[in-house]
């Protein structure tokens, strides 16, 4: 499979990108989670409104993942994100023509590098406790596992999550 990964710099890019985030969302979390959400968490998170607050005051940048000139992923992360020496790695999301690709891989080895490019050793993630497939994958390219936690999101609605960590 051939892919490549894009920086989201406009707002077409941004729109693909909410496209992409709703669709993986949907098809990764509404077997985990509580009825409407996925809704509100992509409203909350993915919305334009969301990436481009994200993207201008939180030091986000985001990529989308193309296989063969579709989008069909994408990987956001925040260097010193809340003024940590590290960089959190806050989504990386694929759609089903994606995965098992190596697209994941790629997006990691990007994420890798730029924590590099900033002089910083340490890769943060957040993920939900019970999609334990994507626990496995991060597993697999060397995150750890440091602690678990429960964040009220609002609207009655939680996250659920074990916080990893890739030294590097």
């Amino acid at each position: 499979m051939r892919f490549e990964l894009r920086k989201v710099d406009t707002p077409e890019d941004i729109k693909t990108l909410c496209m992409v985030a709703k669709q993986a969302w949907h098809h990764t979390y509404d077997k985990l989670l509580a009825p409407g959400q996925v809704d509100y968490m992509v409203e909350m998170f993915q919305s334009p409104k969301a990436i481009k607050e994200q993207m201008e005051n939180e030091n986000y940048v985001y990529y989308l993942i193309y296989l063969e000139g579709t989008p069909g992923g994408l990987v956001g992360f925040s260097p010193r994100y809340q003024g940590r020496d590290e960089v959190f790695l806050s989504k990386l999301y694929l759609l089903p023509v994606l995965q098992g690709s190596g697209a994941a891989r790629k997006a990691i080895e990007l994420v890798v590098a730029e924590t590099h490019r900033q002089g910083l050793s340490i890769i943060r993630l957040t993920v939900n406790k019970y999609n334990t497939h994507a626990a496995d994958v991060y597993r697999h390219y060397g995150f750890e596992t440091v602690e678990s936690t429960v964040t009220d999101i609002g609207n009655g609605y939680v996250m659920d999550d074990y916080i990893m960590v890739k030294k590097l």
